[in-house]
């Protein structure tokens, strides 16, 4: 397969338009600097206005690439790396260029965030001072999110909410008050960039991969840099609106500025007046979606259930690894760096590409290769689909990328209707290449796990023969839980260690490294065999202290939480400390001093309405590319990040296992009692994560079951319950087959507290309690005939009994251990709520009775 090496001017554009702005995070005191430097080099890259040097920013980030140069590639300090100036006057010059290359950074800073520079509707009361700008602090996207409600004039002052500047944590991602984030004096301000500073330059001295490869350390760049600048404002002084993060705005700078570069270089118009030119179609926006999803990971799990965890694991983990591969193998084929990747979720993902004939025959060449292998493995249930839409610099600006925006979506649309080409995979299957396959030898001839693929003579998993794609599912299965990296490489690498059988895409092979990459104390990588030359990716895939050794490399939010058994734990079988817990010991944690039903919970919620929050939540002012790539990430890291540190830090939650989570969605397994209280507290806190506000919402729903239940049947359900929740009108839960709103689900948990409360105090038996199931379904089919006929015929009177059949069951078996005044009360009392229950809740009097029900069995 042929794949384009990135050349060395792309990638010293993208990496000069990724780090252009850092000057306005770097704290310059925390930098050991000759002390002339600043006033030496400001003529060398700041304007002069009014008679004084402009955008000391520009200065700053001169002042890092200079003090730094030793934990830099030494490409970065190469004159002759690529074409055109140094890198460190590319990167610092955007303000005063005087090259194509120069003024090409200059261009795609103005398209990032010239127009996300946006006024609020106020104006000179609400000024941040140019002396106040540490004291700006980063709003969120979603506070002024508007799709139904009309908007408003915004102030400043009218916005609450705010993020503290801050290393990025499932902590520091939610916003809080702004008395809480924003410093009282300019002492507190220049203390808070101090610290944040001095935290960065730690750990990007630590960045690994500095001497082997430029282009893979600018991958551990960028996500250390996402770590420490996500909660920066890209603009802070004057009448702004300070939303778009300084990460967000550096990373579509970077994508931008190679697109650029690779137009003018391909078309030969590399100078500064073509360059400004911004009414030519210079950019092309690839769009890339993963296609039956629910299928690639629930259906077919054959004849046994003894992997079904590790492949549940193997399977969502393929997933998103597939579509970051699928974007990877674009972005090398032409000869862009992993920067060009602008939005990335959730099996979603688009592409800033240069409009030029490589890139278009790229996603042909791509879309073939990709689906040809997924069709020899999955015959067609999944495929990626991918769309492309061309634009001009100036669809970038106010008021214009909203349309860019809406024609990207539809030929998205246009995609998935018309997904697989039916030319080329249509008709009936080639019967002789698929019988072929098969191994007249082995009983089933089939593969166990999938019950789809025939199964190989020398591919044993405990002496059963499985298909070269399960093995792999069983192998990312396992060592998901066990490693804590993840390295991606290329066919030809040599590499030792454990690896697929069958590489993604016949060129992608993984591997699990368990050594460290590099020596603290020395900074040196450890092994050559890891040093020639094929190694693609290296990720840390799993959280771990911030003083980790592995903190130099790239951080993937791609694997979920997982429950392992722990030395308290009565573990199944052969299961030891440190495995993950089987499904059947999950349903079983559902039960307390053997009490309760032991059952599995699956809970499976998604965003509402997020195609049309992400089309026309944002007013058309405020319509920008980087607003998009921050609203994208946003959304992203609640799932991604959030929800995994939430299901390790809170033991209730413990053994709650992530099927996956990420993008706008998630599906969730664990005890059923569990899952429940997990659906109230992911309300709360996702209502805190978007600022209360109510344009943004989750729907729900909620399933449970024994143990051994097929996964496809969990899913199946699942998904059902969800429906239903969307069906009633979204922002729902449903759960016991029953929809209710989420006020009206924390209603009824009060509900559920007070029943506790007459079973424990004795107040009613459990007959009594038993016996409400009857008059639920009376009340219930009372309520349906009123409001079909507005009456109830004679036949059907029936159902109207059971207010004087509560009111005789509750003499019969309430406060019977009570003395005779305090039993008439209670009767009296409990009859007449539960009355007032069912008139106000009816079929979802089950939600509390249930889960009361199942936890005293």
């Amino acid at each position: 397969m042929s794949v384009t090496n990135l050349d060395p001017t792309v990638l010293k554009v993208a990496m000069a338009g990724f780090i252009h702005d850092l000057g306005k995070f770097i704290d310059v005191s925390c930098l050991e600097l000759p002390g002339d430097y600043l006033e030496n080099n400001a003529g060398a890259f700041l304007p002069v206005w009014n008679g004084r040097y402009s955008h000391r920013h520009a200065l700053h980030t001169a002042a890092f690439i200079d003090s730094m140069s030793d934990y830099l590639p030494p490409s970065c300090t190469d004159p002759a790396w690529g074409k055109g100036e140094a890198f460190i006057r590319l990167a610092c010059a955007h303000h005063r260029p005087d090259s194509p290359l120069e003024e090409i950074i200059t261009q795609a800073d103005h398209i990032s965030s010239g127009m996300d520079r946006e006024t609020f509707d106020r104006d000179l009361s609400e000024s941040v001072h140019y002396k106040d700008y540490q004291k700006t602090r980063l709003i969120p996207v979603f506070s002024h999110i508007r799709v139904d409600e009309p908007r408003e004039n915004m102030g400043l002052d009218d916005i609450d909410a705010r993020y503290a500047l801050g290393k990025m944590s499932p902590e520091s991602i939610f916003p809080a008050a702004r008395e809480k984030t924003i410093p009282a004096g300019a002492t507190q301000a220049r203390r808070d960039y101090e610290n944040l500073t001095r935290g960065f330059l730690e750990k990007f001295k630590a960045l690994a991969h500095k001497n082997q490869d430029t282009a893979l350390w600018f991958e551990h760049f960028d996500s250390l840099l996402m770590q420490y600048t996500s909660s920066v404002p890209a603009a802070r002084v004057g009448h702004v609106i300070p939303d778009v993060s300084l990460y967000d705005h550096m990373a579509t700078t970077s994508a931008l500025a190679a697109a650029m570069y690779l137009y003018h270089d391909h078309f030969g118009t590399l100078d500064i007046a073509n360059v400004k030119n911004d009414s030519l179609d210079k950019f092309l926006f690839i769009s890339g979606d993963f296609y039956g999803i629910q299928n690639f990971i629930f259906t077919g799990y054959g004849d046994t259930r003894k992997y079904r965890s590790k492949l549940l694991r193997g399977r969502s983990f393929s997933v998103s690894l597939m579509s970051e591969l699928t974007a990877d193998l674009i972005c090398r084929k032409i000869g862009l760096p992993h920067s060009s990747l602008v939005l990335n979720a959730g099996g979603r993902f688009t592409i800033l590409a240069p409009n030029t004939p490589k890139s278009v025959e790229t996603i042909r060449e791509v879309s073939e290769q990709v689906n040809q292998w997924l069709v020899e493995r999955a015959f067609g249930e999944t495929c990626i689909g991918l769309s492309k839409v061309t634009a001009t610099g100036l669809d970038f600006q106010k008021g214009r990328f909203a349309s860019l925006w809406d024609r990207m979506t539809s030929a998205m649309e246009e995609v998935k209707f018309s997904r697989m080409d039916l030319d080329q995979y249509g008709g009936t299957i080639k019967t002789g290449d698929y019988l072929n396959r098969f191994h007249n030898d082995l009983s089933p001839g089939i593969c166990p796990l999938c019950g789809k693929r025939p199964a190989a003579m020398d591919i044993l998993l405990d002496e059963i023969h499985v298909c070269a794609m399960c093995r792999d599912h069983v192998f990312l299965g396992e060592n998901l839980v066990k490693q804590s990296h993840a390295v991606i490489c290329d066919p030809e690498g040599n590499l030792a260690g454990k690896r697929l059988l069958d590489p993604v895409f016949n060129y992608y092979q993984i591997l699990f490294p368990e050594n460290e990459i590099r020596d603290r104390a020395t900074g040196e990588d450890h092994g050559a065999a890891w040093d020639n030359g094929h190694i693609l990716k290296y990720w840390k895939i799993r959280a771990m202290s911030d003083d980790d050794a592995s903190s130099g490399i790239t951080e993937k939010h791609i694997n979920g939480y997982v429950p392992v058994y722990n030395q308290a734990d009565s573990c199944d079988g052969d299961a030891q400390p440190g495995m993950p817990k089987t499904l059947n010991d999950i349903a079983a944690s559902a039960a307390t001093n053997n009490q309760g039903t032991q059952a599995l919970g699956v809970l499976k919620a998604d965003v509402d309405h997020l195609g049309l929050i992400m089309a026309c939540g944002l007013a058309d002012n405020l319509y920008t590319i980087s607003r998009i790539a921050t609203l994208s990430r946003q959304f992203n890291h609640y799932f991604a990040v959030y929800l995994p540190s939430l299901l390790e830090s809170d033991s209730r939650f413990h053994d709650v296992y992530t099927v996956f989570a990420g993008g706008d969605d998630l599906f969730l397994i664990g005890p059923w009692n569990r899952i429940i209280d997990l659906s109230r507290i992911l309300n709360q806190t996702f209502q805190q994560y978007v600022c209360q506000n109510k344009e943004i919402h989750f729907s729900a729903g909620i399933t449970v079951h024994k143990a051994h239940t097929p996964v496809d049947v969990l899913a199946a359900t699942a998904e059902e319950a969800l429906e239903m929740s969307k069906k009633m009108g979204r922002n729902r839960i449903t759960l016991f087959d029953q929809t209710v709103t989420w006020p009206r689900f924390l209603e009824l948990k009060q509900v559920e507290e007070e029943m506790i409360q007459w079973l424990d105090q004795e107040w009613i038996t459990r007959v009594f309690f038993y016996k409400l199931n009857r008059f639920i379904d009376m009340a219930e089919k009372e309520n349906e005939l009123l409001k079909k006929t507005g009456t109830i015929r004679m036949q059907d009177m029936a159902c109207t009994r059971w207010r004087s059949l509560l009111g005789y069951s509750a003499q019969r078996n309430a406060g019977s251990k009570l003395s005779k005044d305090e039993r008439m009360d209670k009767v009296l009392y409990i009859r007449n709520k539960i009355i007032q229950w069912l008139d106000l809740y009816r079929g979802s009097l089950r939600i509390p009775l249930w889960s009361v029900q199942y936890n005293r069995r």
